[in-house]
């Protein structure tokens, strides 16, 4: 399988403060992301993970080091060709307190793939936002405003508009959906939802990188995982080698017990009686 993603050496440090003093950054940050992989980025909260993928999508830049695409420095890319093969889902959608109707938003996916003098929108359009709504499921939805969305339908919206941006085929192999705490807010069942339309995208070829703080979604849903803490990161490799009893311990300082029930795993928290 091919290498997509490369980062070699990465490092970042953010400026300093109004007290003078430095900011948390990134250290020396290695890691290779094959096509197809679902990849689940963990750690206790502030280890770096949201500046990491905020790096990877090309919004915050190194210090030093390098991000390669496809085998290509992503800081080479012209805006809106990256656009078309990595799309960034961040963690809060304030973005979105407008009253547009759901439709027309997810016509603004398709705005990487427009000539600076085009303003409208082809039949071409119409049918990858149709075959993105089928998909995610969302059919229901396309004639509510934004603002009257709940959480869980928002984000369903939001997937829906990053699969427009990458243009939707039967084979999204050599893209990258990248998301940062997507289940923030959301009932278990709009978090099932969300992470099964996010395994399908998968499964059709787009590589997935998710920031998650819920180990037993991750130990689910994810084949690789990536833990972070105090800026680097300490551990690479199929989730079920990362995820562990004594991971779990040395890093979040919980005693647990791993089961396995029915071929998947799933974290037993123990607490003091």
């Amino acid at each position: 399988m091919s290498v997509l993603l490369k980062i070699n050496g990465l490092n970042f440090k953010y400026r300093e403060n109004s007290n003078g003093r430095d900011n948390f950054g990134l250290k020396n940050i290695n890691l290779e992301i094959n096509e197809k992989d679902f990849i689940s980025v963990i750690g206790k909260n502030g280890s770096g993970k949201s500046t990491l993928i905020k790096l990877i999508s090309r919004i915050v830049t190194a210090d030093s080091g390098s991000i390669l695409f496809n085998g290509k420095d992503i800081l080479t890319y012209d805006k809106k060709e990256l656009s078309r093969c990595i799309s960034y889902l961040p963690q809060s959608n304030d973005l979105i307190h407008f009253d547009s109707e759901v439709k027309d938003f997810l016509m603004l996916g398709r705005y990487p793939y427009k000539q600076f003098s085009d303003f409208g929108f082809n039949r071409s359009d119409k049918e990858t936002v149709d075959s993105a709504v089928d998909i995610t499921g969302t059919q229901s939805l396309l004639n509510k405003k934004i603002n009257e969305l709940s959480g869980g339908e928002r984000q369903k919206v939001l997937l829906t508009l990053s699969v427009v941006q990458l243009g939707i085929s039967d084979d999204l192999s050599g893209k990258l959906l990248i998301i940062d705490e997507p289940l923030t807010h959301l009932d278990i069942n709009h978090q099932m939802e969300i992470m099964n339309i996010i395994r399908d995208l998968n499964e059709k070829g787009l590589t997935v990188i998710i920031v998650i703080h819920d180990l037993n979604l991750a130990l689910k849903y994810s084949g690789m995982s990536a833990l972070m803490n105090n800026g680097e990161v300490v551990k690479y490799s199929g989730t079920e080698k990362v995820i562990t009893e004594e991971m779990l311990k040395e890093h979040f300082l919980i005693d647990s017990k791993i089961m396995s029930f029915e071929k998947n795993f799933f974290i037993n928290y123990l607490t003091d009686q």
